[in-house]
């Protein structure tokens, strides 16, 4: 059976990924002519906005047969806001491409891709393009991706050099036994070991080239295919998973990746282990395009055409996903549109959000506000690009990337609202106490049983705790809070679910007034990574934004500034960075958690009906 070896290319931009794309597909197709970007005819960068910008925003796929050995090229995008599709992409490849450009330094976008590939355990091999140009100095930007990548790289040029021979004896036991003992070691064995450790992630082989000349790109196939041979088989057990989602002229298109087994037309499948399918068309990636296929083999990746209920995360049979950690996107866009047109633009978004989960796709029930989950302004941009090629829009307007502020109960409440009161319009009594936990989320327990207040009263109760939790004081969400049901009354036979659904919410505001709570952003840590003589600038900058500095470390030519600070003053500093840092500079941040924040202007009342005016006025009577 052939091989299948699944490779994703990532890069910085304009290191040449697409040019690399070409270079591999005409290698293994000497018939075909190579694209380029000035022509904007490149196999892999299908979309308008692609190709106008430059960039790689979706993966795409091409297949070459390399001796013996199918290999399924994933071209990814490189950019930060893309990431969430980099990171479905990287639970499908088998190994990846990075490809960085040797008449550049090491750009910090590189970091961040070789940081994400690490966390994400995938073996990579480094490609250094464009060495045939005067301005190239791969032997210097080498030397800085030791320093500031991993100091395990190795260059296959040099293989048959002592000194790297020997770096890969010493990381194979079997073969160091035979060094110590004066054995001849030969070549392939040592080739051999250096793929071994290459999947092993222990090693990083680094090959140099120019895609545009096909320099360099015959050896990587080759340690590609070599590589396949030495690849763990998979078990028999049919397993595959959805990793990208697609409308391309309004038919959706279902991407799959075959992780063992193997799946033909016309058999019936499970979906998450529940629902059946049958398997009407199959198709398979060959070439640049999916064709009809009679049957899928292992590692493959393959389409499914028109399967309304598939999404991205769904598996056949049996799950063997990869754990990939992602980064969700904490900003919000808001769109406007007129009436008219809302019904089309909710049709377009709800198909973006299929093809990216991540966008978490919102109407508010009492505003008709509708907003989308965006890592920034790039995206946004791309989103709108998006919506307007495929619909003239009017109306249609986006606002900027906002902060997405949430609450957080200052201390214990407690709150009752009787049957009796005035401003009580249902059959229900009501008492709820609220307390802040340590991020351990949205957390309800009911202290009445079940035989004193029937099931459906409890029910309906939590349903309006559910819608209450949206709004806080200052109109955002609530996190981090205990919600305890302490007493609840009725009146048989009037009361009625909805009168304790109804209700809930108000003795939740009412709480929520006694205990009074503190609006949060989320909370950034970051480790800044600049040429040492920026070092006091930096710590001046952010210093600035009131950020906490938690350790300063000086390195041989960079230094490290580590720390923590709000999102809103995040933002403002990243958009700076390159300006202030003459570009020379690279920042590794994750969310963690909330914090207070800064920003006084969210501190607003929130819009509040009759009942909750009226229990704000009982508050300030207090």
């Amino acid at each position: 059976m052939k091989k299948i070896i699944n490779v994703g290319i990532v890069a910085h931009v304009d290191a040449g990924k697409t040019s690399l794309t070409e270079s591999i597909y005409s290698l293994a197709h000497p018939d075909y002519q190579k694209g380029s970007i000035k022509k904007e005819n490149m196999l892999t960068d299908a979309l308008d906005i692609e190709k106008e910008r430059g960039i790689t925003i979706k993966t795409n796929s091409i297949s070459v047969d390399w001796q013996g050995t199918k290999i399924n090229i994933l071209d990814m995008p490189g950019h930060i806001e893309f990431f969430g599709e980099v990171i479905r992409s990287l639970s499908v490849v088998d190994m990846a491409i990075l490809l960085v450009s040797g008449n550049d330094i090491l750009q910090p976008q590189t970091r961040r891709i070789f940081d994400v590939l690490s966390e994400a355990g995938i073996p990579t091999v480094i490609f250094v393009n464009k060495v045939d140009l005067l301005t190239a100095n791969s032997k210097k930007l080498i030397k800085e991706m030791s320093e500031k990548l991993s100091d395990q790289l190795v260059e296959v040029d040099k293989m048959k050099e002592t000194e790297t021979k020997e770096r890969i004896i010493e990381k194979s036991e079997s073969l160091l036994v035979q060094y110590l003992a004066d054995y001849k070691i030969k070549a392939d064995k040592i080739a051999e070991a250096l793929r071994h450790q290459f999947l092993e992630r222990s090693i990083y082989p680094v090959f140099k080239g120019s895609a545009i000349h096909d320099l360099g790109v015959r050896e990587l196939l080759d340690f590609i295919s070599e590589t396949s041979a030495v690849m763990v088989e998979a078990s028999s057990v049919q397993s595959a998973i959805v990793y990208k989602v697609e409308f391309m002229k309004g038919r959706k298109q279902t991407y799959l990746n075959l992780l063992s087994g193997e799946l033909s037309r016309g058999e019936y499948v499970k979906i998450n282990a529940e629902t059946k399918l049958k398997i009407s068309n199959l198709l398979c990636l060959k070439d640049n395009q999916f064709v009809e296929a009679a049957k899928v083999s292992s590692g493959d990746i393959f389409m499914l055409p028109d399967v309304e209920d598939l999404e991205i995360g769904d598996f056949i049979n049996t799950l063997k996903e990869k754990t990939i950690p992602i980064q969700l996107p904490t900003l919000k866009t808001t769109f406007h549109i007129g009436e008219h047109e809302r019904f089309m633009l909710l049709n377009l978004l709800n198909n973006l959000c299929l093809e990216d989960p991540l966008l978490n796709l919102q109407i508010d029930a009492a505003t008709n506000e509708i907003s989308m989950m965006t890592y920034g302004k790039v995206q946004q941009e791309f989103i709108e690009d998006t919506l307007r090629q495929i619909h003239p829009f009017e109306t249609l307007s986006l606002s900027l990337p906002q902060v997405l502020y949430k609450e957080k109960v200052k201390k214990m409440g407690r709150a009752r609202i009787e049957i009796e009161e005035s401003i009580n319009s249902y059959w229900a009594e009501i008492m709820l106490k609220v307390e802040g936990n340590e991020s351990l989320g949205v957390r309800y327990k009911s202290l009445v049983t079940t035989g004193y207040l029937k099931q459906s009263f409890q029910r309906a109760i939590e349903q309006g705790i559910n819608k209450g939790i949206k709004k806080g004081l200052y109109g955002r969400s609530l996190i981090d809070i205990d919600i305890t049901l302490e007493d609840a009354l009725f009146y048989s036979p009037v009361s009625t679910p909805s009168d304790f659904r109804k209700l809930a919410p108000y003795v939740l505001y009412k709480a929520l007034l006694e205990a009074g709570t503190t609006v949060m952003e989320p909370n950034i840590s970051f480790e800044l990574f600049i040429p040492t003589a920026f070092l006091g600038k930096a710590v001046s900058e952010i210093g600035r934004e009131d950020a906490d500095i938690q350790d300063i470390k000086e390195l041989k030519d960079e230094s490290v500034i580590k720390g923590e600070m709000n999102q809103s003053s995040f933002l403002k500093l990243e958009s700076r960075m390159d300006e202030l840092f003459s570009g020379k500079r690279y920042l590794k941040y994750q969310v963690s958690g909330y914090r207070p924040t800064m920003e006084k202007s969210v501190y607003q009342q929130d819009e509040v009906d009759q009942m909750q005016a009226l229990l704000l006025k009982e508050h300030k009577k207090l």
